[in-house]
């Protein structure tokens, strides 16, 4: 009743066998005999059978390479953090640091002070702020930088960082203040999230247990009042951040961590940057 090839002949005669249609195989043969009475119920069962087999076994899940990559200059950019605190110290009214680079919603959005949507970044309020943003700041952008290449993590970083403080501050109705690499490094839990996007369900929960579980580490860490916290700029930044991950993955620009001369130019970029922002502040004192 049924012909095929030794692997078709021998599944065939395991579905008959497993609703009880008794039959015989003809390995030589290929072929399926059963019983003239039962033959229209053994090709419906096995009909039935294709049909649910139609897309078994499922096409191969390639993984995304992952690329090598130079070490990260983590520790270098997290302790020019620390180094930084101790020039300019914690955040009072007539620290000449804070009135130069801290965000000033007025001063942005009313003079044009854009750089100081960077220079925010590096300046913290108090040692607690900084040891939670260096802790488990330096561990997320570590990672962030071993996934997509340190030239490109650290650019993606200030810009998201950037875009998180622009939002905080253009969406607030009165003035504004603040401070920190907080906002940067939840644009980096974002950017992890908006990498894991595309991938399926069961990978995406436990891929996204560690960025989240960071940010909820820091915001324990930092508390959610208080100088030193701008949960709006958290939001956001990790808004943009996800934004970012998007557009890493669509560009597949987070492939290329292997590409030592892209990295070292990106790199250049971001120091560049933080650095003529810097200088554009001391121009404006």
């Amino acid at each position: 009743m049924a012909k095929g090839g030794p692997e078709y002949t021998m599944n065939r005669s395991l579905v008959l066998s497993a609703v009880g249609i008794e039959h015989q195989v003809d390995p030589g043969e290929g072929v399926i005999l059963t019983h003239e009475e039962d033959s229209e119920r053994a090709i419906s069962e096995i009909k039935a059978f294709e049909e649910e087999n139609r897309h078994w076994p499922p096409p191969p899940n390639y993984a995304r390479p992952i690329p090598r990559t130079d070490n990260p200059p983590t520790l270098l950019m997290i302790g020019s953090l620390i180094v930084f605190y101790m020039v300019t110290g914690p955040w009072f009214t007539a620290n000449p640091w804070f009135q130069a680079g801290a965000i000033d919603s007025s001063k942005i959005l009313e003079q044009g002070q854009w750089w100081r949507l960077i220079t925010a970044l590096t300046l913290h309020a108090d040692q607690m702020h900084l040891v939670g943003n260096c802790v488990i700041g330096g561990f997320m952008v570590h990672l962030l930088c071993k996934t997509t290449g340190y030239g490109t993590g650290w650019l993606a970083l200030i810009l998201s960082g950037m875009a998180g403080n622009l939002m905080n501050i253009g969406l607030r109705n009165g003035p504004h203040y603040s401070v920190g690499f907080s906002t940067a490094i939840f644009a980096a839990i974002g950017i992890f999230c908006g990498l894991q996007l595309t991938r399926r369900r069961a990978s995406l929960i436990r891929q996204l247990i560690l960025p989240l579980g960071a940010g909820a580490g820091l915001l324990a860490m930092l508390g959610t009042e208080g100088k030193q916290t701008d949960l709006g700029a958290h939001l956001f930044g990790f808004g943009c951040g996800l934004a970012c991950g998007i557009l890493l993955q669509v560009s597949r620009l987070d492939l290329r961590t292997d590409n030592r001369r892209l990295q070292q130019a990106l790199f250049a970029v971001t120091l560049a940057l933080i650095t003529g922002c810097w200088l554009l502040a001391a121009g404006t004192t």
